[in-house]
């Protein structure tokens, strides 16, 4: 069978191309490849083990194709990703894609999820987000498997789950020294699974390589604002921030950010369950609300104050209804919201806000076992 793929040039910031040629794979060695952007609409296998530099891979508007890497290795010094699913054309949204079986070495945000905003559809979810978040989820990008992929020192996030995709697995891969947190699963997105992956040595590094300290070091696994995720039978292993950390994020950068989306979602009803986390930092393996008790006075946030304190802002996090289970390792499981589960781990325990407490605001609905 050949395999047809069209090779263009692409700029990352206009996301413009210049169609160059049709060639097939049959014959092709892997030097052809180097330096190329390649639009995949058909089913896809690499030569075998090549080394591509520079090489980028498009999925935009396609259904029901897959990309073997065959055991090639993607590698790039640039802050572009390797791999993206992009649905720009709403009434053909990017639906069943695999990759699987590949190496990627470095690059920024190794592999994006997204679904583009048009002007128009930004302003509409600036101006009334619960009315059109639905439409943006119903025409984003959905069911993207990522498998037995190697993730050697992106400089950003090894796979970012963008604002409004759903049903992204990513499962039996490896990622090593991500500069940010290793997985991000951005607001809005829902119903992901994550399994059997190893991530290790991640969150200590800004993109650029300088240290970063404090509330700056990241964890393995984020879940900002997404809900109705699988996080199962992964090893979590000597990241700089922690384990898995959920929080309900406050709009931040609201009058700063001229992409600004809306963030009116929790991270709620996600489960946590038979994991190896250990040895991540001061952080905690598992937090729940873990913005909480901080001062977010200079993030130029959406939400109202929950408590102001002199000049110190807190922010309420209404992200809920996880649960905890069967989780092994060690550091603590910290709990700062209401209406959670925590079952049968190993860890340490810890259900308490002192943001809360100061407010006379209690937790409540914690059931910890």
């Amino acid at each position: 069978m050949k395999y047809v793929i069209a090779l263009s040039l692409l700029s990352m910031s206009t996301m413009a191309y210049a169609e160059l040629s049709s060639i097939s794979l049959v014959n092709t060695t892997c030097p052809v490849l180097n330096g190329q952007t390649i639009r995949v609409s058909s089913n896809l296998t690499l030569p075998k083990a090549c080394l591509l530099k520079d090489t980028y891979f498009l999925f935009e508007s396609v259904q029901n194709v897959s990309l073997n890497l065959n055991g090639a290795t993607l590698q790039s010094s640039s802050l572009n990703d390797a791999i993206r699913f992009s649905t720009t054309n709403p009434k053909k949204p990017t639906r069943n894609i695999l990759v699987k079986n590949g190496i990627i070495k470095g690059y920024g945000t190794a592999v994006w999820v997204n679904r583009a905003l048009s002007a128009t559809e930004l302003k509409n979810l600036r101006d009334n987000p619960k009315v059109y978040y639905p439409a943006i989820q119903k025409t984003a990008t959905q069911n993207i498997i990522i498998d037995n992929l190697y993730f050697d020192n992106p400089q950003g996030t090894a796979v970012f789950v963008g604002v409004a995709n759903s049903q992204v697995t990513i499962k039996n891969s490896n990622i090593i020294g991500a500069r940010g947190p290793a997985i991000y699963l951005d607001t809005g997105s829902y119903n992901n699974i994550i399994n059997n992956n190893t991530i290790t040595q991640s969150g200590f590094l800004h993109p650029n390589g300088s240290p970063r300290f404090g509330r700056g070091q990241r964890e393995a696994i984020a879940v900002d604002g997404s809900y109705n995720n699988k996080i199962t039978s992964n090893y979590l292993s000597d990241n700089a921030g922690g384990g898995v950390h959920l929080y309900s994020n406050c709009g931040e950068k609201v009058s700063s950010d001229p992409n600004y989306v809306p963030r009116i979602f929790d991270a709620e009803k996600n489960t946590i369950s038979a994991n190896v986390i250990s040895a991540n930092g001061l952080a905690g393996a598992v937090e729940i609300g873990k913005r909480v008790d901080w001062n977010l006075e200079s993030w130029d946030c959406a939400k109202p104050v929950f408590a102001k304190m002199l000049s110190l802002k807190f922010y309420w996090d209404n992200s809920g209804y996880n649960t905890v289970q069967d989780n092994t390792g060690d550091g603590t499981i910290y709990v700062r919201t209401d209406n959670n589960k925590v079952i049968n781990n190993t860890m340490r325990v810890e259900v308490n806000s002192l943001v809360r407490n100061l407010k006379n605001r209690p937790l409540v609905g914690n059931v910890v076992k």
